[in-house]
């Protein structure tokens, strides 16, 4: 990404190469971030607004019951809708500002999916959704969020 290019420049640049954006994050940008891959996830496609990630169950996800520990839950949340956020990004980083979920069912019969929609793309904020489904397609989790968007650093 150039010095003025924003985030969603960047994306769209790479979707016109040709390159699989999913693939480049899971090559690049999990790669560099332990925490996603402890939980195993992988994300499977990336669309404007939208992104979509699975992940199974593994012990070092489960929490005692035999359950995905619902921090897991957010921080995929978290990550789904930050992506989705990505692609709509016309500045250079963002931050989530807001994260509220709803835990419907236990995370318990994998594989699970993720994804993760904008909802509203304001001037400096972003609202999105996610959901995470289980192996059998119940809805478990239902998060909404807020989204900073970051449009230059600061130098002093």
């Amino acid at each position: 990404m150039s010095a003025s290019g924003s985030i969603a420049q960047a994306i769209e640049s790479l979707r016109s190469s040709g390159k699989d954006l999913a693939a480049f994050f899971n090559e690049v940008f999990l790669a560099v971030e332990p925490v996603y891959r402890n939980i195993g996830i992988e994300v499977k496609e990336i669309g404007r607004g939208y992104a979509k990630a699975v992940f199974n169950m593994s012990e070092n996800i489960a929490r005692w019951g035999g359950v995905v520990n619902g921090g897991v839950i957010m921080t995929v949340i978290d990550m789904v809708i930050g992506i989705s956020v990505m692609t709509v990004n016309d500045g250079i980083d963002q931050y989530t500002a807001e994260l509220k979920v709803n835990f419907l069912e236990p995370l318990r019969i994998d594989p699970f999916t993720a994804i993760g929609r904008v909802i509203r793309k304001g001037g400096t904020l972003v609202v999105g959704e996610g959901e995470i489904y289980d192996g059998e397609n119940r809805l478990c989790a239902k998060g909404i969020g807020t989204w900073f968007i970051v449009k230059r650093r600061n130098t002093g």
